[in-house]
């Protein structure tokens, strides 16, 4: 029988492709919260699953009791960067202490855990990062996410922390994603302001959760097995190969739908979140953060080229002409998360 593996936050943007990638080697069962019932029963199927509040320590250990998984891969979060600014009590239960606790459940038993993280633990001062790279957050959403990776290592020495960078793909349960709005906008001819400031290593939703699923019990092999392999403990960084702005993935996406470049316009996210302006309510961005994922490449992760994960998401009945080769010299960059408008 395959292991069962534990996807916390099962129907969210990342969770959800975990999930469903995890049905070809594990026996994935999933947890959520703000979910409604209908759609978690619409959206699991026959699928194992629960609500649960992971901020509650003794419902999170009968669950942990129950369930007995083989590994937990930790996607459970609250990713709005605005929101966690003005509700920090709720980011600091959700985002840090909810994962900690997790981590030491998992640790009693010596179960595999993988807390995913985010590129958003640096301030953009001195890209591209390395695992050993000190976190320097500028938002409150970075600092609970930099105070859960101590936490989660000191409770759990053996835990894996995996640093995301921005994940582009489309979301379920009716959410639109930044990629989507993205995506919708130029197919209706309309105008999208993209960051060109700022930088990232996107990847797509699917490419990550293939990377979180190698980490979590094959020894990035083929084979599921928690019970002897080496494990990667520590920090990893699951960036994709390629470094570049919103705007310039704005403009690769347009080359392959066969759309005009003019489409997409480049606006400065310094400008937009500048120190100045960062309030209680409006998060700090930062502006390079590029992740330097050499060590995971050397363990077998291995992202396609931004172009061909695009061209994965974009059907060919959606193009109006054939596609050129790109013509975009990255690394003039932008930035946002998965869930988050652009500004």
């Amino acid at each position: 029988m395959a292991p069962k593996l534990l996807i916390t936050g099962a129907t969210g943007f990342l969770g959800s492709h975990l999930l469903q990638a995890a049905q070809k080697r594990w026996h994935p069962l999933g947890t959520y919260h703000r979910t409604t019932r209908r759609n978690a029963q619409l959206f699991f199927g026959d699928i194992d699953n629960g609500r649960v509040d992971l901020t509650e320590f003794s419902e999170t250990k009968a669950m942990l009791a129950d369930v007995q998984p083989a590994a937990v891969i930790h996607t459970a979060a609250i990713t709005d960067l605005d929101f966690c600014q003005e509700n920090p009590d709720d980011s600091l239960r959700i985002n840090m202490l909810a994962a900690v606790n997790l981590a030491a459940l998992c640790s009693d038993k010596d179960i595999p855990f993988v807390f995913t993280s985010t590129d958003l633990v640096f301030d953009g001062a001195k890209a591209p990062y390395t695992e050993d790279d000190p976190p320097t957050p500028i938002n409150i959403f970075g600092e609970h996410k930099a105070m859960a990776e101590e936490g989660i290592l000191t409770a759990y020495g053996d835990a894996l922390i995996c640093r995301l960078p921005m994940l582009i793909g489309y979301a379920r349960l009716g959410r639109q994603s930044l990629f989507h709005k993205m995506t919708a906008a130029f197919r209706a001819g309309r105008e999208v302001p993209l960051f060109g400031d700022g930088i990232r290593t996107p990847v797509t939703a699917a490419v990550a959760a293939h990377g979180l699923l190698q980490a979590a019990g094959s020894g990035f092999e083929d084979d599921v097995n928690t019970a002897e392999i080496e494990r990667a403990v520590g920090h990893l960084h699951l960036g994709g190969r390629d470094s570049i702005s919103l705007y310039e993935m704005g403009l690769l996406t347009l080359q392959i739908l066969g759309l005009e470049d003019q489409l997409a316009i480049p606006v400065s996210l310094l400008d937009t979140y500048s120190g100045q302006q960062a309030t209680q309510s409006l998060a700090a961005r930062s502006a390079n953060i590029a992740l330097d994922s050499s060590r995971a490449y050397e363990l077998g992760y291995d992202p396609p080229p931004l172009r061909e994960q695009l061209e994965s998401l974009l059907p060919a009945a959606w193009r109006t002409q054939a596609s050129a080769d790109p013509q975009i010299e990255p690394g003039t960059g932008a930035q946002s998360e998965p869930d988050e408008p652009s500004k």
